[in-house]
């Protein structure tokens, strides 16, 4: 039988690696984007764990390297807890960004650290310490104590607690989505979709967490590790590619996400007083929806003349260029006046460009067309012809024009 206990070392030194190098190359590329940072904090935290647990395996302390422990280990559970509450901050930053400070993180970990402090001062008032139970068995026998059942107390609490935060960042997905249609005409880095799969591998780091947490064997401890190693490669691999539609301080007073629109818009009436005067439509709706034809028709002469949708950075407040108005007033405008968000009238033109061209500059290689259009990628390109044209590809397109 090979000795799975060799194993965990190699393991080990590897997630140390992939966390810290993946922190240090997310600091990196962090420039303005707070999420990455966020980020790279958490991944610099738990390689610094496991950085511990390397010395504690190297230097046989028991103590420190975490491979033998008893059942409901105290410590293992009051860090392990913590460690999985740290995972669900970096969701919350991606889809609020600016709303996570200081205080407001230390306001989520107060039931954490409440529930925490409760068990050592009832044990402090009993006059007893924390009871090792080296098996199953002795936990059974022990459940009555406050000392055991309040651990397993600690356990449930910590899955309401991580099904809260997942309910906290389910609710914004959708508003995050509405946000990129109408904001933005390219969505590819900005696309949150991932963020589920983010939260499978937090749950199964979970499952892993708890089968070492009432068992300890060498097995579980293997599939602990290698479960964390999967979850930070994937992990780190879309953080480093995750922008975001919102400024960083966007949510910073408020998570209502209306409310943060209308502190947006008066930094950026205040951004363009200087050299654009915004339109004054708030105290006349009705302003508004009579221009609304003008505004539309002005858009779409430019979108034809200009064709500023060619740049594929092309963002909602690139419009301001031939109407100065704010931002919830041009979103208004598409969704209003086009009848479609942001993206979608802006994919259209896309399309249709992209027709034309597949059509008249037979020179030009399918997979460039895309690009030229100002789609991001090929693929992407590819992808949104396809369910423009139910299911013809533009390579088809082109050749079954030809015939």
């Amino acid at each position: 039988m090979p000795d799975y206990t060799q194993i965990l070392p190699i393991l080990i030194t590897m997630i140390s690696v992939i966390c810290i190098g993946g922190s240090s190359l997310l600091f990196l590329r962090s420039r303005d984007n707070r999420s990455r940072r966020i980020l790279a904090g958490i991944m610099m935290t738990w390689g610094l764990f496991y950085v511990v647990r390397l010395i504690g395996m190297l230097m046989q302390n028991p103590d420190l390297n975490f491979t033998q422990i008893d059942v409901a280990n105290v410590i293992v559970l009051i860090s392990g807890n913590f460690y999985l509450i740290v995972l669900l901050l970096y969701p919350i930053e991606v889809i609020r960004p600016g709303w996570l400070s200081l205080k407001r993180t230390f306001l989520l970990l107060l039931p954490y650290l409440s529930v925490t402090m409760f068990y050592y001062i009832v044990l402090f008032f009993l006059g007893e310490k924390p009871l090792a139970l080296h098996t199953m068995e002795q936990l059974m026998i022990h459940i009555g104590e406050f000392n055991v059942w309040y651990r397993l107390f600690m356990c449930f609490s910590i899955v309401v607690y991580l099904a809260f935060l997942f309910r906290l960042t389910w609710h914004y997905k959708k508003l995050y989505q509405q946000w990129c249609r109408n904001n933005y005409s390219n969505d590819e880095n900005l696309n949150i979709s991932w963020l589920r799969q983010y939260g499978i591998g937090v749950v199964l780091i979970g499952v892993a967490y708890f089968l070492v947490l009432f068992n300890g064997s060498t097995y579980t401890f293997i599939i602990h590790n290698i479960t964390v190693q999967c979850f930070f490669c994937y992990t780190l691999y879309n953080g480093l590619f995750q922008d975001n539609p919102y400024s960083n301080d966007f949510f910073s007073d408020t998570m209502d996400e209306a409310e943060a629109c209308r502190t947006a818009e008066l930094k950026e009436e205040q951004l363009f007083q200087g050299n654009t005067c915004f339109i004054d439509i708030d105290s006349n709706e009705c302003t508004f929806l009579n221009k609304l034809p003008f505004y539309q028709e002005e858009i779409a002469k430019w979108m034809v003349n200009k064709k500023p949708y060619l740049n594929p950075n092309f963002k909602l407040m690139d419009v301001t260029e031939i109407l100065p108005l704010n931002r919830t007033y041009l979103s208004r405008v598409f969704n209003e006046g086009f009848g479609s968000s942001f993206s979608d009238v802006v994919r259209s033109y896309r399309i249709k460009e992209a027709e034309w061209m597949l059509l008249n500059r037979k020179d030009i290689p399918v997979g460039q067309v895309g690009e030229l259009c100002g789609f991001s990628s090929p693929s992407v390109f590819n992808r949104t012809f396809v369910q423009s044209h139910d299911g013809l590809t533009p390579n088809r397109y082109r050749k079954q024009t030809e015939a």
